[in-house]
């Protein structure tokens, strides 16, 4: 997570400045997906301001408070955020549960596949070591509920079954950060 943190009007002492960052940590235990936020701190005749811009995986959450002590905006502001995570991880969770659809099970192997040389092919013996077999639920979901479990969650790859379609899709991270969804093509 990258915190960049801007005074206007105001001296950034260094407590100041860990005490943004300690309360911003607090958030990232939260919320594992942050990217990158910009704190902004502002003094103006009788009002202390804080405002905060996360920008997480296909997420901006934005948050301000303004009150008479620096401290108290900053604990204000990160409250505000964090009641807005816990929105989002709710809403989250609501599409999961989503009425309680029964999935598909379906059997996944991973494969480990290295090029063969010319007497390996002529071989027998050397056949693509499988690592696990996972069994995994196919919930029934939108394509947007299945992109925002996948940029939420811990993993790389999602298999769903398309709530329009019903037939099996993947949503998946590719190793540039961009997501891609995979359908099968219409017979």
């Amino acid at each position: 997570m990258q915190v960049s943190i801007t005074g206007r009007h105001v001296e950034l002492t260094e407590p100041m400045k860990a005490y943004v960052s300690d309360k911003l940590q607090h958030l990232k235990h939260s919320f594992d997906h942050v990217l990158d936020v910009h704190v902004v701190l502002s003094v103006e005749k009788f009002r202390q301001r804080c405002e905060v811009t996360m920008q997480a995986n296909g997420i901006n959450i934005h948050g301000s408070d303004e009150t008479e002590d620096m401290y108290a905006s900053i604990d204000g502001v990160v409250d505000k955020i964090n009641r807005q995570l816990k929105r989002y991880r709710s809403k989250l969770h609501r599409h999961q549960a989503g009425g309680q659809r029964e999935g598909r099970q379906i059997k996944v192997s991973h494969r480990v596949i290295d090029m063969a040389t010319e007497q390996d092919e002529l071989s027998e013996a050397h056949q693509p070591a499988t690592l696990r077999h996972e069994f995994i639920d196919a919930k029934p979901m939108h394509v947007d509920e299945a992109v925002m479990q996948l940029e939420l969650g811990s993993q790389d790859l999602l298999f769903f079954t398309n709530d329009e379609t019903e037939q099996l899709n993947a949503v998946y991270r590719r190793p540039d950060g961009a997501l891609s969804w995979i359908e099968p093509e219409a017979a």
